[in-house]
């Protein structure tokens, strides 16, 4: 597994050997109160371009 932290994005790279559904998480850190839209999360198999999932994008609102 590899996982990369960047400004913009988390992006993370493991091997699934299960046939069953599972939850990937992230946490965020806010450091500046306001309104901020953010963009849907992605998934897919390198090499079964077959595989993919996306969620919805979203709103959330930091308050001071």
């Amino acid at each position: 597994a590899r996982a990369e932290k960047r400004g913009d994005r988390y992006v993370a790279t493991f091997r699934s050997t299960q046939a069953q559904p599972f939850k990937i998480a992230y946490m965020a850190r806010a450091v500046t109160p306001g309104t901020y839209a953010y963009p849907a999360a992605s998934i897919e198999s390198m090499y079964r371009p077959q595989f993919s999932a996306r969620t919805p994008s979203g709103q959330i609102n930091i308050k001071p």
